[in-house]
């Protein structure tokens, strides 16, 4: 792999980042940035990318659940996504489930767990350990407005259900994984007390808060009684609802860690009695060990061996002893010519000590992958010979390839990902720079997906793609490289290939995939591909082959799509393209830093002898120069975002409308494609309304000013 992912180990533990850095650098696919605090990863983070983190909880002035926090609210470089691992000295599980999923943590290990890391890196690469989401919540009342108001006041925190009477709250209960209930006591039929009742009894570990009249006590302490965690006051208290709630939703977490933490010692006292008494046998220790113990001679024969070589091999003691360990070790690996030269050159030369992993024969028929530690028997100054412990690494080799696996294929199709194209991409820009034979770039897209996607649902979206993806890998030779690079979107890197014969494999792949039916049910469906063809001849650079190709491929869909075009400087299609995707990329600038500006043109009324109203018109402000609609606003059309001008139009037509009372009346000018536009109507609606409310607050305030 010619690039390695970042990964960031916060730790302060020389020992412990030791340890980790070795564990994790025998993966061979991360480049491992080491911190001892705080305040350097923050640094760190400010300007990398990072692919995943793992970090020591004390670190300093930021604790690794803060820092956790800060990543989440995306304000760094990387994905707020990243995958994040805390170590722990040691933890309550349930406490260590709760705030992580409050913070947004992958996974808690302890130190002692840290032999776990190369996996839990395979499965957070696979997102199967996705960041928590919210606490749920269901209200049980039948008062809409009071539901309204409580999902209101903790929507920040929690998912909120609402039915309206016991029933549904009981059925719900039983069927889905609530964390805590609130529940009116006006319900009628007193439902409420026995709704409160039956869960105490049926679900106990769910937390139950219950809302009663002000400053009713009896009525809060019969509740509380017969199940209650807390109650409410109703009318509500904004502040202490959310607080409450919170509360009663961590009860049981700090309950069970109670018990978790008592099991612990427990534990603890278990093993220190088991210790002494394996202490008291320390003569058969040897014999019980996990790890295979070897003698060698000074020939690099086997002299002794314990019983774990016969659970790990097959193999029965007395066959093997006497027999060159060389014999044991896979020769078809590479590793066991490194192996072979490894024995004699601590045999004979002054190595005392060597790791090495290789594959090893076993009597079952399959080969086992071993780490085998040497080191040197010196008896009076002269080398006797060698002891090896054997370990099994088999789960956590495999893991390694699993993690490599995922680092450069797509999950859903199997073809290389966005990560190995890159790398390819660049490698073969090098290979093109230094003069060796041109090569090309197909970006595809597919043509009409969406309608598979809609109508027939994500899933059957997917088999669509998988077919496409071999439809695909049929049209390929063996040097060249097809990968998954988006939703629909796919690139071939076609090496050593020209122009002409990169145009010819790409109309041949237009004609397979519309010539193909898609078949579901009773609908068939067909989709057709738009290609955008870049030559890779050495003049440029890897992303500027990519934007090529991506300019060509508007072109081809611009042109009425199942066909390729190809980039070239002197392309009038592909120029006007990039204008427009420049003109958008000015217009996105200009939103941003505020520089979308109306000028208000006043229209007047001859009758009345009055301005009847303003017209808002835009200009965009790019450096020094303003820029008017007929300069822009055409090639905003061809590149089809011109809703968005209409939008920010509208918003910054009735801000300046809410802030500048001699405007009483705007017409604001919309594009023709607002009138297709399902979103203008509630924008214009939405935004209105608060134009209204800020209106009437400025003339409110300023009824209360003194004359």
């Amino acid at each position: 792999m010619d690039r390695k992912l970042p990964l960031l180990l916060i730790t302060s533990d020389p020992k412990n980042r030791v340890q980790l850095s070795n564990r994790i650098r025998s993966l061979q696919l991360f480049d491992i940035h080491t911190v001892e605090n705080s305040t350097s990863a923050i640094e760190k983070l400010k300007n990398n990318n990072f692919h995943f983190i793992i970090s020591d909880i004390d670190i300093g002035d930021v604790d690794g659940w803060c820092l956790s926090s800060l990543i989440r609210s995306d304000i760094y470089v990387c994905d707020r996504k990243i995958p994040i691992v805390l170590l722990t000295d040691t933890h309550s599980e349930r406490i260590a489930e709760a705030t992580a999923k409050a913070f947004g943590i992958n996974a808690v290990l302890t130190k002692s767990e840290t032999s776990k890391v190369n996996e839990i890196l395979a499965d957070a690469f696979s997102l199967s350990l996705p960041i928590s989401s919210k606490m749920t919540a269901l209200n049980v009342m039948a008062d809409k407005s009071l539901a309204s108001e409580i999902e209101l006041l903790i929507d920040s925190k929690f998912e909120t259900f609402t039915v309206p009477n016991a029933k549904d709250g009981l059925a719900i209960l039983r069927q889905q994984n609530i964390d805590f209930l609130i529940v009116d006591n006006a319900l009628p039929d007193n439902t409420a007390s026995e709704l409160i009742k039956a869960v105490h009894q049926e679900l106990p570990e769910i937390p139950c808060v219950v809302i009663v009249p002000r400053n009713d006590i009896e009525v809060a302490e019969y509740y509380m009684i017969h199940g209650a965690s807390d109650f409410i006051y109703r009318p509500l208290n904004p502040s202490r609802v959310l607080n409450i709630c919170e509360r009663a939703a961590r009860r049981n977490d700090f309950m069970i860690s109670n018990n978790q933490f008592a099991q612990k010692v427990s534990q603890l006292e278990q093993s220190e009695r088991k210790f002494r008494d394996l202490f008291d046998e320390h003569t058969t220790l040897l014999e019980n060990l996990s790890s295979v113990v070897i003698e060698l001679d000074k020939e690099g024969k086997i002299k002794f061996l314990n019983k774990t070589w016969r659970s790990l091999t097959g193999f029965s003691i007395e066959r093997c002893i006497g027999k060159n360990l060389l014999e044991f070790i896979e020769v078809d690996e590479l590793g066991a010519v490194r192996f072979t030269a490894k024995i004699n050159s601590m045999l004979k030369l002054n190595q005392t000590s060597s790791t090495e992993e290789v594959k090893i024969r076993t009597a079952y028929n399959y080969n086992l992958w071993v780490e085998i530690k040497l080191h040197k028997i010196i008896k009076n100054g002269v080398t006797s010979g060698l002891s090896a412990t054997v370990d099994n690494i088999h789960d956590r080799k495999k893991a390694e390839e699993k993690l490599s696996h995922l680092a450069l294929h797509d999950t859903l199709t199997g073809l290389y990902n966005r990560y190995y194209f890159d790398t390819q991409l660049s490698r073969l820009t090098l290979l093109a720079s230094r003069g060796d034979d041109s090569h090309c770039l197909l970006y595809i897209d597919l043509d009409h997906f969406k309608v598979i996607n809609d109508t027939e649902g994500h899933q059957t979206g997917d088999m669509v793609l998988r077919e496409v993806s071999q439809i695909l890998s049929q049209r390929l030779r063996q040097s060249d490289i097809l990968c998954r690079v988006g939703g629909d979107e796919f690139v071939i890197l076609l090496s050593s290939t020209t122009m002409e014969n990169a145009k010819t494999i790409g109309n041949n792949i237009c004609k397979q995939i519309s010539d193909t039916h898609f078949q579901f049910s009773n609908n068939t469906y067909k989709i057709s591909a738009s290609i955008g063809l870049s030559e890779i001849d050495g003049h440029s650079t890897a992303p500027e082959y990519l934007r090529q190709a991506d300019i060509a491929l508007y072109v081809a869909k611009n042109k009425g799509r199942n066909q390729i075009h190809c980039f070239a400087e002197d392309d009038v299609e592909s120029t006007m393209q990039f204008d427009n995707m420049k003109w958008v990329h000015r217009l996105q600038d200009a939103v941003i830093n505020d520089n979308l500006i109306l000028h208000f043109q006043p229209v007047w009324d001859l009758e009345e002898n009055k301005v009847a109203y303003f017209e808002a018109l835009v200009r965009l402000q790019h450096g020094d120069t303003l820029t008017f609609p007929n300069e822009f606003i055409p090639a905003l059309e061809r590149a089809e975002d011109i809703s968005f001008l209409d939008h920010q139009v509208i918003n910054q037509a009735l801000k300046s409308l809410s802030s500048n009372p001699e405007l009483h009346r705007v017409a604001i000018n919309l594009s023709a494609h607002a009138f297709s536009d399902e979103r203008l109507a509630p924008l214009i609606e939405s935004k209105l309304k608060n134009t209204m409310s800020m209106v009437i607050e400025l003339y409110s305030n300023s009824l209360n000013q003194p004359a």
